[in-house]
Formats: C-alpha cells, sequence, structure tokens
C-alpha cells in the first residue's frame, strides 16, 4: 500500500511539472482508490492582499474533483493580478479528500509614491489613468504600463524627447518607496512642411490649408506647430478639400510622412500629392424618383454645368436633396453622385441618383436618460411630432435645438421601425448637464477694490425648465441685489417670460459726483418668429434717488438731484445664428432695440440701439469676433433724460485702454463726465487657448477699440446755463489695443485686460490695466 501512493505521489508531481514548472501539486490517492475530492482551500503567504480576495479568483472548489487544468487556470489568472511574483500548489491527501493549500509570494507593497519633474502635466490629470498609487500592490507591468502611459501623454502634448525614470527605495517591512522622475526634454516643433508634387499651387497656399504649421513667432499661441495625431490626420482630407473644390477630382494625397531628427528636437512634415487634370462640369442631371418636381431641385443645384468642379457644391447638393426628399416623408432617402468622366477632355457628368426608400410616419416619441427633466420640455424642443408625416428638415432644426438647449449636456437620436413599414420611433437618450449651483465668492475689480458675490442659479427648476437667479453683489463701492424668475415655454407657448426685481446702490462720487440709489422690477417677454429670428417686449420701473452731490458737480447733475422714477417699455428684434451662447465660436447676432420712457416715471425719453456681432473660426482654436454697435437718447416733452442713462466710454465691456467715464461730454469747469446723448463702438478680437493652461474656460484674446460719444447738455438752473456741445467727427474717434484674459468661473466671469490707447483727446482719462469679476471682453 505504501508502495502504492508513493507511486501515485510521484506521478502526480510529474503532471503538474508538466503545466510550466509554476505549479507544484503534491497528494496521494484515498487508500480505497475512490475519485480525489477538494476537501478544503487554503491561502498561506500572504500579507498585504485579503485572503478573500485571492480566492475570489480560484476556480477551484471546496467538493470539485481535484483538476490539474482547473488549478493551472487558477495559477494563472493569479498571476494576471499582477499581485504575486510567485505561487506554488501544494496538495496532500486526507481520509475525506485532498488539502490544496496555494502558497504565494507577494510583490511589494507601494508605501509612497510620487512623480515628480513633470511641469507640463499635472499628477492630478496623470492619476485617473496610473495603476500605480500609494497603497497598491507593485509588478514590474504596472510599472512598464505606467511609464507608457505617461509617456504617450507627453507625446500627445508634443514632448517626444520625454523620459521616465523609476527609483526604487526597499523598506524593512517588505513594502517599498517608488518615484517615477519625468525629464520633459522640452516639445518638439515641426521645423518644415514640405509638399512633393504641387504644380497648381504652390507650398505657401497649401500650407494655409491645413491645420499644421511651421515654428515661428506666433506658435507660443497657437501651439499649431506640435504635432497632434487628430489633426494631423485630418490634414490630408483638407488638402483633397481645397483640391477639389478647385476642379481637381482625381487629386489624392499618396502619402503623408513625419520624419523625426536624430535629436528628436523637430519633425519634417512630407506630403506626396498626386494633382490630375481639372474638371469641368459638362452636364448635371437628376435621376430616381425623387417625388418632388425635378425642375424645382433642379434650380436649386449649387452644381452647375459649364462651371469648374467643386466638391463643396456638391456636397451642399447632397444634402439639399436628401432634406427636400426626407421632407415629403421619407425619413431613409438616399443620394449617390455618380460620375462620368472625360479625362482627354477633361470634363464629368454628374449624375444625382435618388433612392426616396419608403414614406413613414412618427408612431412614437421616446425619451430616455432624463432622470431630472420632464419629458415636455425636452420634447418642446422637437419640431416634429407624433402621428405626423416625417420631415427632414425638421428633425435636423429639432438636432440643433437640443444641442443649444442648456439643460442638456448630449444627445442621440435613433429611428428604429414602428409597428407597422411606414412607421419609425423616434428615440431621443439625453445626457443632462448640472443645472443647479450656490457660489459664494470673493473676487477683486479696479473700482470696487474687494467684492464679495452670493450666487444662487438654477435652470431647471422643478424640472421644468423653469430658471431661477439670485445674486448678490457687495463691494466697498458699490452694492447690488437682483431675483428674477423665467420660464422659457409660458402658458404652454413657445414664449421666453420672465420678471425681476433688483436694488442697487453706488458711491463712486471721486467718478460721477454723486451717490445713487435704485430699486425696481420688471417683466418681459420672448417671441420666436422663425427658428432664428425672435421679437422681445417688457416693461421696467426703477425708481431712483440721487444724493450727496458735490459741490463743484455739474449743473446738469445739480439740476437733477432727489428722486426720480423711470417706467419704461423696452421692444426688440434679433437675428441670431450663434453655434452657442458660451464659448461662441460661429454665427452672428443683430439685434434692433427701442425702448419708450414715460409711462409711470417722471423721466420721459426715448432710446434706441443697435448691436451687430459676426463670429468666424480660423482654425479649432482660433475664433475672430467682430462687433459694433450705436445707441442715441433723446427727451421729450421738455424733460431730459437722465444723467446716469447717458453715454460714457471705458472700462472692460466698453473702449478698454480708457478709465470708466474716461470718454465723455464734459462740464467746462467741474470736467465732469456729463455723457453725450449719441455713441458708436466697434471691435475685433482674435480669441485663442492660452499656451500651457489647460483649465476650462479660459482663453487669451488680442483686440483693437474703436468708439466715440457726442451730443449737447443745455440747462438752465437759477440763471445759470450749462450748454455744451460736440458733433461727431471721424477725427474724435477713440482706439485702443491690448491683449486680455477671460475665464468663465464659478462664480461668474473673471477678466483682465492690458490696453494702450492709441488715439485720444484731450481730457480723456487713461487705464492701462483692469481686472474685474462679472463682466465679459
Amino acid at each position: 500500500m505504501k508502495q502504492k501512493c508513493f507511486f501515485h505521489r510521484v506521478l502526480l508531481m510529474l503532471l503538474a511539472f508538466g503545466l510550466g514548472g509554476f505549479v507544484s501539486v503534491s497528494h496521494a490517492l484515498a487508500a480505497d482508490g475512490k475519485s480525489d475530492i477538494v476537501r478544503s482551500i487554503e491561502v498561506n503567504g500572504n500579507r498585504f492582499v485579503e485572503t478573500d480576495a485571492i480566492t475570489l479568483q480560484i476556480d477551484t472548489k471546496v467538493g470539485d474533483v481535484l483538476d490539474r487544468k482547473k488549478i493551472s487556470n487558477d495559477v494563472r489568472r493569479l498571476y494576471a493580478t499582477g499581485n504575486f511574483k510567485d505561487i506554488q500548489v501544494e496538495g496532500t491527501p486526507g481520509a475525506e479528500g485532498v488539502r490544496v493549500i496555494y502558497k504565494v509570494t507577494e510583490n511589494p507593497l507601494i508605501a509612497d509614491f510620487k512623480v515628480t519633474g513633470n511641469s507640463e502635466i499635472t499628477y492630478k490629470d496623470m492619476k485617473r489613468k496610473l495603476k500605480l498609487q500609494s497603497g497598491v500592490v507593485f509588478s514590474d507591468s504596472r510599472l512598464r504600463a505606467d511609464i507608457s502611459t505617461i509617456r504617450k501623454g507627453y507625446i500627445k502634448e508634443g514632448y517626444y524627447r520625454v523620459q521616465v525614470e523609476d527609483q526604487i527605495e526597499e523598506l524593512e517591512d517588505g513594502r517599498i518607496n517608488l518615484m517615477l522622475k519625468v525629464i520633459e526634454g522640452g516639445k518638439t516643433y515641426i521645423k518644415q512642411i514640405r509638399f512633393v508634387g504641387n504644380d497648381a499651387f504652390n507650398d505657401q497656399i497649401l500650407t494655409d490649408e491645413i491645420s499644421a504649421r511651421e515654428s515661428d513667432f506666433m506658435s507660443w499661441i497657437t501651439s499649431r506647430d506640435v504635432i497632434d495625431s487628430k489633426k494631423f490626420a485630418n490634414d490630408a482630407q483638407m488638402l483633397t478639400q481645397y483640391y477639389q473644390d478647385h476642379g481637381y477630382l482625381d487629386m489624392s494625397v499618396e502619402s503623408s510622412q513625419l520624419l523625426l531628427t536624430p535629436d528628436k528636437s523637430s519633425f519634417y512634415l512630407t506630403f506626396s500629392i498626386h494633382e490630375g487634370p481639372i474638371y469641368t462640369v459638362s452636364k448635371v442631371d437628376i435621376q430616381g424618383d425623387t417625388v418632388v418636381p425635378l425642375e424645382t431641385l433642379t434650380a436649386l443645384l449649387e452644381v452647375k454645368a459649364g462651371e469648374i468642379y467643386s466638391l463643396s457644391n456638391l456636397r451642399k447638393d447632397l444634402e439639399m436633396l436628401t432634406l427636400k426628399v426626407g421632407d415629403e416623408g421619407f425619413a431613409f432617402a438616399n443620394v449617390t453622385p455618380l460620375f462620368k468622366r472625360d479625362v482627354a477632355g477633361q470634363t464629368v457628368e454628374i449624375t444625382f441618383d435618388v433612392e426616396k426608400g419608403r414614406e413613414v410616419y412618427v408612431e412614437r416619441i421616446e425619451i430616455s436618460g432624463n432622470e431630472k427633466t420632464n419629458d415636455e420640455v425636452i420634447r418642446r424642443e422637437l419640431r416634429v411630432d407624433e402621428a405626423e408625416r416625417y420631415s427632414a428638415t425638421r428633425m435636423k432644426q429639432s438636432k440643433t435645438n437640443l444641442s443649444r438647449s442648456s439643460l442638456l449636456k448630449d444627445h442621440r437620436i435613433s429611428m428604429p421601425k414602428g409597428s407597422a413599414s411606414d412607421r419609425v420611433n423616434v428615440n431621443v437618450d439625453v445626457t443632462e448637464e448640472s443645472t443647479g449651483s450656490f457660489i459664494f465668492g470673493v473676487g477683486f475689480s479696479q473700482l470696487e477694490k474687494a467684492l464679495f458675490r452670493a450666487k444662487y442659479n438654477e435652470k431647471n427648476l422643478l424640472g421644468k425648465g423653469y430658471g431661477a437667479n439670485v445674486t448678490a453683489d457687495v463691494g466697498a463701492k458699490t452694492q447690488n441685489f437682483d431675483v428674477s424668475l423665467s420660464d422659457p415655454y409660458f402658458m404652454g407657448r413657445d414664449i421666453n417670460a420672465s420678471v425681476n426685481a433688483n436694488k442697487s446702490q453706488s458711491q463712486l462720487q471721486q467718478i460721477t459726483f454723486y451717490k445713487q440709489n435704485n430699486y425696481g422690477g420688471g417683466v418681459s417677454f420672448g417671441i420666436p418668429i422663425t427658428e432664428k429670428v425672435s421679437y422681445g417686449i417688457g416693461y421696467n420701473y426703477t425708481k431712483t434717488n440721487l444724493t450727496d452731490i458735490q459741490p463743484t458737480a455739474s449743473l446738469f447733475l445739480r439740476a437733477q438731484a432727489g428722486t426720480q422714477s423711470i417706467g419704461e417699455i423696452d421692444q426688440s428684434i434679433s437675428y441670431d445664428t450663434r453655434n452657442s451662447l458660451v464659448g461662441t465660436s460661429s454665427g452672428t447676432f443683430q439685434s434692433l432695440g427701442f425702448k419708450v420712457a414715460g409711462l409711470g416715471g417722471s423721466n420721459k425719453f426715448l432710446e434706441s440701439t443697435v448691436t451687430s456681432q459676426f463670429y468666424y473660426p480660423l482654425t479649432d482654436d482660433l475664433t475672430i469676433r467682430a462687433m459694433m454697435g450705436g445707441q442715441i437718447i433723446r427727451g421729450y416733452n421738455n424733460k431730459s433724460e437722465p444723467v446716469y442713462r447717458r453715454y460714457s466710454l471705458g472700462g472692460i465691456g466698453s473702449l478698454r485702454g480708457f478709465d470708466y467715464f474716461g470718454v465723455s461730454l464734459r462740464d467746462p469747469k467741474s470736467k465732469e463726465a456729463v455723457g453725450g446723448d449719441k455713441q458708436v463702438t466697434a471691435s475685433l478680437d482674435l480669441f485663442f487657448p492660452l499656451p500651457y493652461v489647460r483649465t476650462a474656460g479660459i482663453r487669451g484674446g488680442i483686440f483693437y477699440d474703436v468708439g466715440t460719444v457726442w451730443g449737447s447738455v443745455n440747462t438752465t438752473v437759477g440763471g445759470q446755463t450749462l450748454s455744451v456741445a460736440e458733433k461727431f467727427s471721424f477725427s474724435r474717434m477713440r482706439t485702443s489695443a491690448g491683449f486680455g484674459i477671460e475665464w468663465m468661473s464659478p462664480v461668474g466671469p473673471v477678466t483682465l485686460s492690458w490696453a494702450k490707447a492709441q488715439r485720444k483727446q484731450v481730457g480723456d482719462l487713461e487705464r492701462t490695466f483692469e481686472f474685474g469679476l462679472g463682466r465679459t471682453f
């Protein structure tokens, strides 16, 4: 019997050795010859990893028939955790079965983990992707993975010379201290961009069409001389687009190569181009079941016979045809362009092949993903409705509306088949944006020095899309309190209604020569006329008290001392195509406003305002904004407009480089700003991301401002007369230029501006540096 047990022990050890040498199983069969049953499973040698965590990885269970393949897989699974440097498995027999023991030797536990030398990428940004941390079991595979992760992160930012060194300090208790030392090595820039095979367009023209740039003095702003893998892959498409917009239908980028210099300090970027001939469109046709009359569609085509072929025009036509057929209920219409080239004659016939698919109706609209927002709030952004025939144009507008909604972070629309072949369901899956906040902050401004702000804001009150805002700004010179409520879908209609109440106080005698206290409120309505045009109307009532007027103040101001009130009706019409209301990068905004004061107030005046804004993206990171505006105010019924409603320029949000009330009509004696009754301003801004700054919501800008005020003041009090008049003149236009930084902080926009007055007049007040909270530049 002993001889038989010894034989089986040796046999099983030999079988276990066949697993690869890392598992040792030693046990004997029961004397009665029955199958080996696992009686117990034990884990020995673990200090840092919990036993329960280890047994969870072991598939062998008590009561199983002992299976060397299963034990082998158990061991592989344990090694894959990265927690162990050695694992041995032993089996010893007993009367009731086999006792299986997993003997483990752990990798050391990391007592302290540090990353040093990293100035360009913070440890906070790295931490989310690293496997090793303090309190984690060390392994060589995790170390290699983390070094690779850090290198990839730096290479993505343009640091191709980066090196990562590991330093391990072994401690007496079996733990280790681990430090990863990053040697950044500086960015690797594009030294030269070359094109091969380009005869039609020179290198400079083609370089202007791609995102990559050679390193120059502007690179610190744009960072376009650093290789970005996503943009680099898109550059070949941008070149193809440019060529095909100029008739080169057969153009292709045969290769794009990056050659890294031996010292890894710079790249040579080379595009190899096949141009081919210029094609003229000889014929344009539309075939298939178009539903819409051919003559109607043909008249709308951008691609025309006799003109040079253009890919951009072709894409516009594909979209137009798809929308027109889709508007007739054919949700799955497909339009394919067919080309018939005459290479010798360098002409091309283009046929748009239309497959209308089946006509469908919207059966059901399902909203999902909205945990807080009511379904009706999302549904009202949709321009398609249940039981209606599908419309491609209205579906496109629905997607645009959802993208512009401040309540949603993202959305996805799918159209699965409905209950019949001519029915589709519209499934709208949304990801909600955080809509509520309560903030207390401290800011600083040139006027206030310290400014304390408490603000509560909710854009989705009760899940119905109601807006609520309570703001209190308290500074050394001014205090402002404002409460407002809004309903973007008032009375179930597409009307934005809002009501507000406010109270403010200012003590700016050193600038305005008086103290001012205001309180009031109002109601307003925004009524959309089309998707892009809206009409606004509102009524505001404000009571104002002007006190502590300095003895040297202007006669015009002294005549308005005491309490007065304004009851005004405000009307406006606007046209808005901006892609976003925050961080706008494209589109336009035009507005014309007219106010009539005199209904319920002591002041009587008329005021007109015109505003025009244009946004144009030069690249993904660079945006140009051009703004122009003008205002005119006039009293009527022998009433003068209030001094605090007249126009003076200067400061952030006005004419940078000049002080607050720095450009104005002035009292000849007191030199006090009494304001003009007309003003005009314009500005040109170039916005760009700040280099080496990764905080969201921060951008820089360079700007050029132009503006002036003019008009007249005529007042007689107690036999004294003040008469000031200034006519409009281009020679009296003030100009300034400078640089600014804007940060959309949690407590509101924080702005800094450095500007220098370029053209000024005698008496103007200048200010080079400004900073503030709650304004935008």
